[in-house]
């Protein structure tokens, strides 16, 4: 009787405890992104310099938080479209250092479903950004990342969040 007892309590253990596989919802590709939740004016809320050699050798002192010692949150950056296609952007710097080097022009994604790059053309000039999760766009925020190099080795890179007016 109690060894039929202790297995009854096992299987009962067993049986509460197993778990059961969750359902996932089917990924949408245009739900996260679509160029009309681009549209309209952002404003820098923080842009941070990373060092890559120094974070690529573990030293203690790789970021610097550019936004208020270089003036950054005056910038804002504007962004418009047409038919869901993007058309031109406006950067108003205010008083703040022109890191990313462009003011005005055409901007262009290298796809229009699920983009990576966003290029800010200026006649010859263009600030090649890569966009860091374009998921953040549900709540108003943006988050793009310029990156310099010298020759082909990364030196410095730029992380550029903003926030929509």
């Amino acid at each position: 009787m109690k060894k039929l007892f202790i297995a009854a309590a096992t299987v009962a253990v067993i049986f509460i405890t197993s778990c059961k596989p969750e359902s996932f919802k089917d990924f949408e590709s245009n739900s996260a992104f679509s160029v009309s939740k681009l549209q309209g004016t952002w404003k820098v809320t923080k842009v941070t310099q990373t060092d890559e050699f120094a974070a690529s050798k573990g030293f203690p002192y790789k970021t610097l938080d550019l936004t208020s010692l270089m003036k950054q949150n005056e910038i804002t950056l504007t962004f418009a479209a047409t038919a869901g296609a993007p058309t031109t952007y406006t950067i108003n710097y205010g008083t703040a250092a022109k890191l990313l080097g462009v003011t005005n022009g055409n901007w262009q994604l290298d796809n229009l479903e699920q983009p990576q790059k966003l290029d800010l053309a200026s006649g010859t000039d263009t600030a090649k950004l890569t966009m860091a999760n374009y998921s953040l766009l549900a709540n108003n925020k943006l988050m793009l990342i310029q990156q310099k190099k010298q020759g082909n080795k990364l030196v410095l890179s730029y992380t550029y969040e903003f926030s929509k007016n």
